[in-house]
């Protein structure tokens, strides 16, 4: 019994894989090991950051969508090449990053993100007891 106690806490997977892992589709592959592993803290770090990579593109991408539609709609031709422009930039930096997570992931190190590393800490950091 005590056995399957233990299986339920974690995924079983070795750290570097679980990284790895947890940003392959962020936030959602975070969210599920985030969930599913509750004792390698290498595993829920990683795990907790892709979260929080995963939901700040996306709210980026929100952004960024009403911000040019915007601009396209008061400047027709320039804001859409500008739109467009900076789309490239975000998407080329996201992807850097990502596989930067990725590779980081795997080996084993708590690499923190810019910026977002610190709601990561928050997601991890342990809840206090209530009397």
């Amino acid at each position: 019994m005590n056995e399957q106690a233990s299986s339920s806490e974690t995924t079983g997977l070795d750290p570097k894989l679980g990284g790895l892992l947890s940003y392959v589709v962020p936030p959602i592959t975070g969210i599920v090991l985030f969930l599913m592993e509750k004792k390698d803290e290498v595993i829920r770090w990683h795990a907790a950051q892709s979260i929080v990579f995963g939901v700040a593109w996306v709210a980026l991408w929100v952004i960024f969508t009403v911000f040019s539609t915007i601009l396209s709609a008061i400047v027709p031709i320039l804001g859409t090449l500008i739109g467009f422009l900076i789309w490239i930039v975000l998407v080329i930096g996201a992807f850097i990053l990502w596989v930067i997570c990725l590779i980081k992931g795997y080996s084993g190190e708590k690499w923190r993100m810019p910026l977002l590393a610190q709601y990561a800490d928050r997601i991890v950091a342990p809840k206090p007891a209530s009397p």
